[in-house]
């Protein structure tokens, strides 16, 4: 199982590699105007779609993983100088939050890793979304391990559901799979882009005790608790800023920016009354992965919160300061940077709150305004 994957887009006029590298050119010329045209030229919104194109699924099924992880590597390179202001959004977050890390000279290393880590989890999904049912079980199972899997098996075993919290970090695609053919009984958020890839996570889904939720459903939450109270496991991730809720008067310190604090997983929580575990995916290299279980009130860098949601986006933004490769959402921290810079120069002059110039757009989605 993976959480969303979206499959859709068309390959245009311009097909195949040689043809993107020779616009990729004429666009560092023409600058962001052109990126743009050829953007909708090619007719993809974002990397998942630019990835996804027909023509790019097909070299995945039929290739070796290692030859679609080159080509896929080739295609991250022409997506990013296509993508202006994606790459400056992402540059821009990594150089505020990681401070001298990020303005030394090995910054342009930091966004070397960092993109390479964006395209290690499109081929993560792509692998799960379009290799065969046997070849994903026999992954999961040999080449992903569970640490202090105690853990989670203390949680289930308590019967009142697990609130498995993740985030966009490592091999998260890894994550149900892991535990769907380990036996757990898996209810996962995952929104489809096209019916295509509902029709194929559907069928996945039936061939182990995963179910599956969909964000974008307004029954969403009561579906959660419905699941919960059967004791299920369910999979949520902590840091999809698109979709956060925020409290009005609460704040958390996420990656060095202040940010408003989502109160959605803390309902959940809350009325559920279940055992809120976290579950980060590492990648060991040489195709192999671990499944860190963590109990996010007893980590390090949670147990002075009291909420469920600052533990767990505490105890996340630990492991991305330790790896910030690893993580790949940095794009979306865009606007908290920006709000944080300006918020910054008017603290002596009297100006209101932090975020009184952000807006949050239906679905948590945070904009300057």
């Amino acid at each position: 199982m993976t959480p969303s994957v979206g499959v859709g887009g068309g390959w245009g006029r311009v097909a195949g590699v040689p043809g993107l590298l020779a616009n990729q050119r004429r666009s560092a010329r023409g600058g962001p105007a052109v990126s743009e045209r050829l953007k909708a030229l090619l007719k993809f919104k974002d990397l998942s779609t630019f990835f996804q194109l027909p023509v790019n699924t097909w070299i995945f099924k039929n290739m070796p993983a290692w030859v679609s992880r080159l080509y896929l590597g080739l295609l991250g390179r022409v997506y990013f100088r296509l993508a202006a202001k994606e790459r400056a959004a992402i540059q821009a977050s990594l150089a505020h939050c990681l401070g001298q890390r990020a303005q030394s000279r090995g910054a342009r290393r930091m966004w070397s890793r960092v993109r390479a880590g964006v395209v290690d989890h499109y081929h993560e999904k792509l692998f799960l979304a379009f290799k065969s049912f046997a070849r994903i079980r026999r992954v999961c199972l040999r080449r992903v391990s569970i640490a202090n899997q105690n853990i989670l098996d203390d949680a289930v075993a308590q019967g009142r559901g697990v609130v498995l919290v993740t985030g966009h970090y490592g091999a998260l695609e890894f994550l149900p799979g892991a535990l769907a053919f380990r036996g757990y009984p898996l209810s996962v958020m995952v929104h489809c882009k096209t019916p295509k890839l509902k029709k194929i996570l559907v069928e996945r889904a039936g061939r182990t005790s995963t179910e599956l939720l969909d964000p974008k459903s307004g029954e969403v939450f009561f579906q959660a608790l419905e699941h919960l109270k059967r004791g299920r496991v369910v999979i949520t991730q902590c840091d999809e800023i698109d979709m956060w809720r925020p409290y009005r008067d609460k704040t958390v310190n996420f990656l060095g920016l202040n940010v408003p604090l989502d109160r959605s997983m803390d309902i959940l929580a809350r009325k559920s009354k279940a055992v809120v575990v976290m579950g980060l995916v590492h990648r060991l290299g040489w195709g192999r992965y671990q499944v860190e279980m963590i109990q996010p009130q007893e980590h390090p860098a949670g147990r002075a919160a009291a909420l469920v949601s600052q533990q767990c986006l505490s105890v996340l933004s630990s492991y991305v300061y330790s790896q910030p490769h690893e993580w790949y959402e940095w794009k979306k921290l865009r606007p908290f940077v920006d709000a944080n810079l300006e918020s910054r120069a008017h603290e002596n002059t009297g100006a209101q709150g932090l975020f009184d110039r952000v807006a949050f757009h239906l679905g948590g989605v945070p904009q300057l305004s």
